[in-house]
């Protein structure tokens, strides 16, 4: 963040615009897969997780599996839980073009990764080793110092 807050598009004052967001330093790959939605309804992931579960691999661990896919093609510097749902990667991207993380972000998408992060760069992620609503921790399982 470039400030504490900026206006919105509306012209009202945040601290979460588009305004108030500076360049890129991470791009954040978020692999969140559910069962269902928020409604109750099977997800296009339903299959696949159930078919995970037979085999013992868990939604973190395909999460994971992503992840360390992904840091073959751009450095990896951190992975944070998302508390219980869902695995962030961070990924260094300072300077990178942004032709260049346009391709790595539709390679990520076509894994499963969230979007709305790369679509919006004001998205809020999750803060390492911060505390959701919930109360549940955002523990990081990586960290590597460069």
């Amino acid at each position: 963040m470039t400030a504490l807050v900026g206006h919105t598009k509306e012209g009202r004052e945040s601290s979460h615009t588009l305004q108030n967001t500076g360049p890129r330093r991470f791009l954040v790959i978020e692999c969140d897969f559910e069962e269902f939605d928020s409604r109750g309804k099977e997800t296009e992931w339903a299959p696949l997780i159930r078919k995970w579960r037979t085999q013992g691999i868990s939604v973190a661990d395909a999460c994971a599996a992503i992840l360390n896919y992904l840091a073959h093609r751009g450095p990896l510097v951190m992975v944070v839980d998302s508390g219980g749902k869902s695995l962030h990667g961070w990924f260094y991207c300072a300077g990178v073009p942004d032709n260049v993380l346009r391709r790595f972000m539709n390679c990520a998408h076509r894994l499963g990764a969230d979007k709305a992060i790369w679509l919006n760069r004001s998205q809020f992620v999750r803060m390492p080793d911060g505390t959701r609503s919930n109360g549940n921790r955002q523990r990081v399982y990586y960290f590597i110092r460069s």
